[in-house]
C-alpha cells in the first residue's frame, strides 16, 4: 500500500465526528450525585459518500458508515472507531481505530488532549497489513460559551511501518448554538515526515440534538470538502465532496 493510502488511513480520527458535540443528559432526580461520574456515548452515522474529516481528503463516492464509541471517567477517555464502505468492502474505507487520551485542564479555556493508540486497515481482515500505532495531540481554546477553536496533530505509522511515517494539521472553528452546529476547517500535510503537501478546506452544517427519547438524539447535517493545494495531484488528487449525513447518538 502506497505511502499516500496510509495517511489517508491514519489521518481520521473519530470522533466524535465533526457534525455532533457532546450530549450529556443530565438526571435532576438522582439521590447520590457522583462527584466524576462516567460517561459514554454511542454514535451511528450514515454518508451519502465519505470525507476523512480528520484527513481533509475524499474518500469514496459511495454511501459509507461508521460507528464510534466513547467511555470517560476522571478525565481518562477510551475511544473505539469503525468505518465501512457500504457498496465495496474492500477499498481503504474499511478500517478501526481504538485509542486511549486524558483530557489536561491548562486554564479556564485551555484544554490538551493526547491520544495513543492502534489504526487497523481492514480491507481484507481484522488487520490488514499498514496497520500501526498512532499518537494524536489535540489543544481547544473556548473563545466563547458557543464558539471553540481546535488545533489538532496526528502523527501516524509510528511503529511497524516508519517509512510511511506523517504529520497531518487539523484546524477547527466550531460553533453550537441550540441544534445548530457550523463547522469550519482546514487541513494541512506539513511535508515534514513524509513526500508530499496538500491544504484543503471544509464546511459543515448540521441541525443535531433532536430529542427522541430520553439518551437517544438524531442529527441530520450537510458537509463540503475543497482540495485547495496539492504538491501531489496523483497521490492527493484535486477533487471535492459534497455529502449528507443523517446520525442517531445515544449518550448516557
Amino acid at each position: 500500500m502506497s505511502p499516500a493510502r496510509k495517511l489517508i488511513f491514519t489521518a481520521l480520527l473519530l470522533t466524535t465526528g465533526t457534525l455532533y458535540s457532546p450530549l450529556w443528559a443530565q438526571t435532576k432526580d438522582t439521590v447520590k450525585i457522583e462527584k466524576n461520574p462516567l460517561h459514554w456515548r454511542l454514535t451511528a452515522r450514515l454518508h451519502s459518500e465519505a470525507i476523512f474529516n480528520y484527513g481533509g481528503r475524499f474518500a469514496t463516492g459511495n454511501p459509507s458508515f461508521d460507528i464510534n464509541f466513547i467511555i470517560e471517567k476522571n478525565n481518562w477517555g477510551f475511544f473505539l472507531f469503525k468505518g465501512m464502505d457500504l457498496y465495496d468492502h474492500n477499498t481503504f474505507y474499511n478500517f478501526s481505530l481504538i485509542s486511549v487520551y486524558k483530557n489536561f485542564k491548562l486554564s479556564k479555556k485551555i484544554t490538551f488532549t493526547p491520544y495513543v493508540g492502534s489504526f487497523l486497515e481492514q480491507e481484507n481482515g481484522i488487520a490488514d497489513q499498514g496497520s500501526d500505532a498512532v499518537i494524536i495531540l489535540i489543544t481547544t481554546a473556548k473563545l466563547h460559551p458557543q464558539l471553540s477553536f481546535e488545533h489538532m496533530s496526528l502523527f501516524g505509522n509510528l511503529i511497524l511501518v516508519p517509512e510511511g511515517r506523517d504529520w497531518v494539521n487539523r484546524f477547527r472553528l466550531s460553533y453550537a448554538n441550540r441544534h445548530w452546529d457550523v463547522v469550519s476547517t482546514a487541513w494541512w500535510n506539513n511535508q515534514v515526515l513524509d513526500q508530499s503537501n496538500y491544504w484543503s478546506g471544509g464546511l459543515s452544517v448540521a441541525y443535531s440534538r433532536m430529542k427522541v427519547r430520553e439518551h437517544l438524539f438524531l442529527s441530520v447535517g450537510v458537509s463540503g470538502l475543497w482540495m485547495l493545494q496539492s504538491s501531489n495531484a496523483e497521490a492527493n488528487p484535486y477533487k471535492n465532496a459534497l455529502l449528507l449525513t443523517v446520525a442517531a447518538q445515544l449518550v448516557k
